[in-house]
């Protein structure tokens, strides 16, 4: 009964692109290639919902707000403010019942491009170490702001803006933030990513074990074919993804038993599990305890 409830309060969508260019009289969107503009204003209904992404995102909060968690760090979104999504996953926690934003979509082949191309108009030199985790917050200045709202009006425009217009407006997007001082962080993430043809599999796989994605969905992430990841995962870890996964997501479940006041029920899913007693059973297989079995020795061993 409290995994139906807890289930009614979680929705699980597949990719959150696929998503919206699958309906396009739902959502306000323009495409160029691979790139994509998005408006979205809509009624929040679930409480939680998980999400995953193989494009990177900027996203820009024009009403209400909005929490995101992975792992255990999180970032709130409110009016006025921007953020980077690296691809991958996260759940999102509805605060507001609306929340309007502009989003848009790239994939790191873009972003590699344009640090190419633009290079020579950014400061890169003495840049700060990469940022870790799945989101940096983006500093907005009056410049980006107005960019902002002057992109709201080609979602009804007609025709529609160029596919050339579109990526245009986009490179003026990526100019005005990285030009900005404090973006370095953005700017060194970027510079980061030019580095390499294909993005590191330690990098995705330690920013979203956590999440119950397929291996098929962790290798359209890592921008491989499920042959090519599967081989290049087990040369980086000498195991199969399969059973790295279960390891790293049970330990990461322990852990919150150990040091959350979460239920059994969310540390299932927060840790990957779909169905709370597969969880259950993995786990007493492993640890030789139920994690409330678990729990309650934890508990009387800090009472002790």
């Amino acid at each position: 009964m409290i995994e139906q409830a807890y289930r009614q309060i979680i929705l699980i969508m597949d990719n959150t692109y696929d998503y919206i260019t699958n309906r396009p009289k739902a959502f306000q969107q323009l495409a160029a290639n691979d790139l994509l503009f998005l408006h979205y204003k809509c009624p929040q209904e679930n409480k939680y919902i998980y999400v995953y992404n193989h494009f990177n995102q900027i996203a820009f909060t024009l009403q209400g707000a909005k929490t995101f968690h992975v792992g255990n760090q999180s970032w709130v979104m409110t009016e006025d403010t921007t953020h980077f999504a690296k691809k991958g996953a996260w759940k999102q926690e509805n605060a507001d019942l609306q929340w309007e934003l502009l989003a848009f979509y790239f994939p790191d082949e873009f972003l590699s491009r344009f640090y190419n191309e633009h290079r020579q108009l950014l400061k890169v030199a003495s840049l700060p170490a990469s940022p870790a985790g799945s989101f940096i917050n983006i500093k907005i200045n009056d410049a980006t702001r107005a960019f902002f709202f002057s992109v709201l009006p080609y979602f009804s425009q007609q025709p529609p803006p160029s596919a050339t217009l579109l990526e245009l407006k986009f490179k003026e997007l990526l100019l005005n933030i990285l030009s900005n001082p404090e973006n370095q962080s953005l700017l060194s993430y970027i510079s980061y990513l030019s580095d390499f043809n294909k993005p590191l599999l330690n990098d995705i796989m330690e920013c979203n074990f956590y999440f119950n994605l397929s291996i098929a969905e962790f290798a359209r992430i890592a921008q491989r074919s499920v042959s090519t990841f599967k081989r290049d995962f087990e040369d980086l870890y000498h195991t199969t993804p399969g059973k790295w996964l279960a390891e790293k997501r049970l330990n990461y479940a322990k852990n919150l038993l150990e040091a959350s006041a979460k239920n059994v029920n969310e540390i299932a899913y927060d840790s990957g599990f779909e169905n709370v007693s597969h969880f259950s059973r993995v786990f007493k297989l492993k640890f030789g305890k139920s994690p409330l079995q678990y729990r309650g020795v934890q508990n009387m061993q800090i009472v002790q």
